[in-house]
């Protein structure tokens, strides 16, 4: 018997064919997301055999000076003034109306304007360049390597013109084809460090690396997105300044650029604070310490990385229930995955760093507590933003955003003089506590009319039951230390599985099992709806 061709009241569109567009919406998210963490597990096994070479071969102190300058070139990444970002919404909004035109001309917008703003990037990396030694004191033998370095860094903004063909496939829900490609030009990046170290290159040759990596990341990219375009950019290049995306872009970009600025002075000075305040040598155990955590991090908030395009194609298609249903899902999921991780970090991370790079780099375990508890807020808030700047609300945000960041740039400054290592993730603490912990929920419920007890509970329940087994996992750890690495291994991969299981078996609901399995069965080739 033939199917039925129903047509949806709200939508407009044949039932079945909301169904086909539903089932690929799930099938791409969780495919980005699990090529995310097949990233990260390939980038954390070989951090295992990379770092200790690299300590070897450069040194502390320009290893840490590399770290801080990358960070530093970061803020002269802010200079882009917000256009991927404000290209992100839009171009999933085309996306979800499957527009081939407008995407065509998004992106030729995109190329043009990034083309005019490399130009100033270029002027003021080079004024940085310049004087990395005065911001990052380091000995008088690795100044002239550092500016060097530097300004070989400054050629991988000759490729900025080519970011929005990521952004494209990002908003058609294609973020694991990008995943993929990281994942290369991570190991790309990681050969030749590794090679031009042994080849004492130094600070230099650390941004060679990085240079050759991203050449060959976006230039593939690019590539692959042109091919699929067959060639209908080009004809919209002469007119991209004219063109009403254009001015949609640079409409929304001011928004974003103020929220970008927010993001790197709230998380990505620290290092810039730890180097330039105390040492560049004393960047790497801080740095060091906070590696899993961080990679951690990369991983939960591969979540919402995942499901932006999928969530901001809902709340255009109208479905405004199913939108905060999903959102609401994937708050507990993070923070479920959180607490499966983050607490073995906590009680292993000490012996992990030994095992490592040796006593010395490990920064102690208070900054680990105090690491690991960001990184469950900020996987958990960065989902709640990402809902709200994919839809092209990022101009909402900025109040609170701005005061968060403010608090915490403050605060670390401060308690870095007070309390040496634990004073930026300190500062990063206060800002989401005092700020992001209510300010997020009640925009959510604004805009969108989520629930704010809904948000709550499926972020606390996780958390509150965290405390009881994270307590036992560190006695465990500390009653028992593992010997090798095979003993760490098991031990963590124990803990985390058995916190998966006892939610399985008590924490979800018949039918939260049962819809948690239909979405693993679309995974399978040939599945049918």
């Amino acid at each position: 018997m033939g199917a039925q061709r129903v047509v949806s009241p709200s939508l407009g569109m044949p039932f079945f064919l909301n169904e086909r567009v539903a089932y690929m919406r799930t099938v791409r998210s969780i495919l980005t997301f699990l090529s995310s963490g097949f990233y990260s597990a390939v980038m954390l096994g070989v951090g295992f055999v990379a770092t200790p070479l690299l300590l070897r071969w450069l040194g502390d102190e320009r290893y840490g000076a590399f770290e801080a300058g990358t960070d530093w070139f970061r803020y002269v990444a802010l200079f882009e003034l917000g256009i991927g970002g404000a290209l992100q919404p839009l171009l999933a909004l085309a996306w979800a109306r499957r527009d081939e035109r407008e995407l065509a001309a998004l992106l030729a917008a995109g190329v043009r304007a990034y083309i005019r703003l490399a130009t100033v990037m270029l002027v003021l990396g080079l004024v940085l360049s310049l004087n990395m030694p005065r911001l990052l004191p380091v000995a008088a033998g690795s100044r002239s390597d550092l500016r060097l370095g530097c300004l070989v860094g400054l050629a991988a903004l000759l490729l900025l013109p080519l970011a929005p063909f990521r952004a494209l496939f990002e908003a058609e829900q294609k973020g694991y084809f990008i995943n993929v490609a990281l994942l290369g030009q991570s190991l790309l990046i990681t050969a030749c460090s590794l090679l031009l170290a042994w080849a004492k290159w130094g600070i230099t040759g650390q941004f060679v690396a990085v240079f050759v990596g991203t050449a060959a990341f976006s230039s593939g990219v690019s590539y692959t997105a042109i091919k699929h375009l067959r060639g209908r950019v080009r004809p919209l290049l002469r007119r991209a300044t004219q063109s009403p995306e254009w001015r949609a872009i640079w409409k929304l970009n001011w928004p974003t650029f103020a929220l970008n600025t927010c993001g790197q002075v709230g998380l990505l000075t620290d290092n810039i604070i730890i180097g330039g305040l105390m040492s560049p040598a004393l960047v790497v155990p801080f740095f060091i310490t906070q590696r899993l955590a961080a990679l951690t991090q990369r991983q939960l908030q591969g979540i919402g990385n995942a499901s932006w395009a999928a969530l901001a194609e809902l709340h255009a298609l109208g479905q405004g229930e199913v939108f905060n249903r999903r959102l609401v899902e994937l708050t507990r999921l993070i923070a479920i995955l959180s607490i499966a991780v983050l607490a073995p970090i906590i009680g292993y991370n000490r012996y992990f760093v030994v095992l490592w790079v040796g006593r010395s780099r490990y920064g102690g375990d208070a900054l680990t507590v105090i690491a690991a508890t960001d990184c469950f807020l900020q996987a958990i808030f960065s989902l709640w933003g990402w809902c709200i700047s994919g839809t092209g609300r990022v101009a909402q945000i900025m109040p609170g955003m701005i005061a968060q960041t403010a608090l915490n740039f403050a605060l670390s400054l401060i308690l870095t003089f007070k309390f040496g290592f634990l004073g930026p993730v300190l500062g990063t603490l206060a800002g989401f506590a005092a700020v992001s912990s209510w300010y997020l929920p009640w925009l959510l419920h604004r805009l969108f009319q989520t629930s704010p007890v809904e948000l709550a509970a499926a972020a606390l329940l996780p958390l509150l039951s965290g405390i009881p087994f994270g307590t036992i996992v560190w006695w465990f750890s500390r009653s028992l230390p593992p010997r090798g690495w095979l003993d760490l291994s098991a031990e963590m991969g124990l803990c985390g599985l058995l916190y998966l299981a006892s939610w399985w078996l008590i924490g979800l609901s018949p039918v939260e099992k049962q819809l948690w399995w239909r979405r693993a069965h679309a995974l399978v080739p040939g599945r049918s709806l």
